[in-house]
């Protein structure tokens, strides 16, 4: 495959183009693509495809699209170019598994199958701002979930009483995050268990200062290094990609795309929720993957929907990097509502049901509009597993999910979105359990799905 340090040298002598410009290019392309492949949501689809047909399509669009335009570097302005051998050699070589953690922590990390009913990987946390008074013991809470296999960080304000700005702080900070996921996972009797590195900022600086077998990553740990949506790499990432490898961490990314943007409709997400995997994989070495597509929503919504074209697009992305790519998909979904809310436990079982059917793991559940000590708990991590358990155990088919959805949209749209309690009045992070008030709310939901047909453990 190709090397990364070619990668970085063609960011440096790639040919010269302005953001705007590949931008437009972009959009033009995807356009293009769509149609050379006949690629088109049906307005009356299902909420997971069926079409193996419409997979190789938009394989081969996404192919396509890094031959024929390649990627963009946002800190060189040059096109990183790839030739069609070299893409098609990436893909063979990809990796369908990695072991995260150590010693009697470690866990392997896998490729799903679509609809497949074993045993599944979850990442339950955290991408969420903590205090830095909280953020051990949370950690401490999410490794106490004894299906999790590896947890990502966090993000904070303040670290040792000082704002973090600027590139010393920052650098400090990010050593802090991976100390306090150290001393998190300790504390709750899983030293070796895999940890990764969630950036503070992306200055090469910062992203390899955590680097310490000791007290910081170790070689079975990891870091985010994410191609940014519209097929753009940054080269301070590219340089942390190359420091990574050298050391043995494991990467992670995501394999998305978004519509409403350059790319343009769903049509154009797909081709670039494949093309962003294979990228992730070729430019960084991404080994596990967020992956879907999705629309670019209202930026204040404040009522629940269930998109059923969304929801097709994103299946058949899942669906292509399952069954035509080696990277291994993890899916949560980002809710509108807060921890400690009956609605966002509707939510996340409107997210959670997918899981499985589209060969993803379990990942963080996060409220999207997340605010410090107000994000997420493990809670809502717990009942994401619960459900996907429950699909999984019932064995149901993309048919079969696919009447249950009809039933869950229905229950779930139009619900007026509620905001985040603070989570300590929501959750009891000593004693590790919910309030009261808030395991109410996670029973009654619970009781919800068991009356359409969601059969529960016990």
């Amino acid at each position: 495959m190709i090397s990364l340090l070619d990668v970085a040298e063609r960011a440096q002598k790639g040919p010269k183009m302005d953001d705007m410009t590949w931008n437009m290019s972009l959009f033009h392309k995807m356009n293009e693509l769509a149609r050379r492949y006949d690629i088109c949501v049906p307005s009356d689809c299902s909420y997971f495809n069926e079409d193996e047909a419409i997979l190789d399509r938009v394989f081969q669009a996404g192919i396509d699209f890094l031959v024929e335009r390649g990627v963009y570097c946002v800190t060189t302005s040059r096109v990183i170019q790839f030739t069609r051998d070299e893409v098609l050699q990436a893909i063979r070589e990809s990796i369908p598994a990695v072991p995260v953690g150590c010693g009697r922590d470690v866990r392997v990390m896998r490729q799903r199958r679509i609809e497949e009913h074993d045993e599944l990987n979850q990442v339950p946390a955290l991408h969420a701002p903590y205090s830095e008074e909280l953020a051990p013991l949370a950690v401490k809470n999410y490794a106490q979930i004894a299906t999790a296999d590896y947890l990502e960080g966090f993000n904070f304000k303040v670290t040792d009483g000082r704002e973090i700005f600027g590139l010393p702080m920052e650098a400090y900070a990010a050593r802090r995050e991976v100390a306090w996921l150290r001393e998190g996972i300790r504390k709750a009797g899983r030293p070796g268990m895999g940890i990764a590195f969630y950036p503070i900022t992306t200055r090469a600086a910062v992203l390899v200062a955590p680097m310490d077998p000791d007290y910081g990553l170790r070689r079975t740990d990891g870091v985010l290094l994410t191609v940014l949506p519209e097929l753009k790499v940054e080269q301070d990432m590219l340089t942390a990609a190359i420091v990574y490898n050298d050391y043995g961490c494991f990467v992670i990314g995501a394999a998305g795309g978004t519509a409403g943007g350059f790319v343009g409709g769903l049509e154009g997400a797909m081709i670039e929720g494949v093309a962003r995997g294979i990228t992730g994989w070729m430019c960084y070495h991404d080994v596990i993957n967020g992956g879907g597509a999705s629309k670019v929503g209202p930026k204040m919504a404040t009522r629940l929907g269930v998109d059923r074209q969304s929801s097709w697009a994103s299946s058949v992305v899942c669906q292509v990097l399952n069954t035509r790519f080696h990277t291994i998909l993890y899916s949560g979904g980002y809710t509108l509502s807060g921890p400690g809310t009956e609605t966002a436990l509707v939510e996340r079982a409107v997210f959670s049901v997918r899981i499985p059917i589209n060969g993803c793991n379990v990942s963080y559940p996060r409220h999207s509009r997340a605010q410090v000590n107000a994000a997420q708990t493990p809670l809502e991590a717990e009942f994401a597993w619960e459900i996907a358990q429950a699909v999984m155990r019932m064995k149901m088919t993309r048919a079969q999910c696919d009447a249950f959805y009809d039933k869950l949209a229905a229950w779930a749209t139009g619900r007026e979105a509620e905001p985040a309690q603070d989570v300590r009045d929501c959750y009891d992070w000593v004693h590790h359990r919910p309030s009261p008030a808030y395991y109410e709310k996670y029973l009654r939901v619970k009781d919800q799905l068991a009356s359409m047909g969601l059969q529960f453990a016990g």
